[in-house]
């Protein structure tokens, strides 16, 4: 039985080092990025300690990365719902039959 040979993402280093930012300010954790992105958990610590020096502490960060960090969570939290209300527009706008 042959094995399959697994293909990889290639990313520019701007792309790389975007992704590691996401992580290191804690705006999305490893596992969303590595499920988002295809790669692999190891490969965004690697990236993120490459260009920041590893994972940033909580109580490193500065008050403005803080609110930083809260306001793209906000802004995640109401694309998704705007998402859903999309959705359910769609679903009770059409003509009953």
């Amino acid at each position: 039985m042959m094995e399959e040979k697994r293909r990889y993402a290639r990313f520019s280093e701007e792309k790389q080092k975007q992704i590691a930012e996401l992580s290191f300010l804690k705006i999305k954790t490893k596992v969303e990025l590595s499920n988002e992105y295809g790669i692999t958990t190891n490969t965004v610590a690697a990236w993120e300690k490459k260009y920041f020096g590893g994972p940033k502490k909580d109580m490193e960060l500065s008050a403005q990365d803080k609110e930083i960090i809260r306001l793209k969570n906000l802004l995640k939290e109401k694309e998704e719902d705007i998402e859903i209300l999309k959705k359910a527009t769609a679903i009770f706008s059409r003509k009953k039959r």
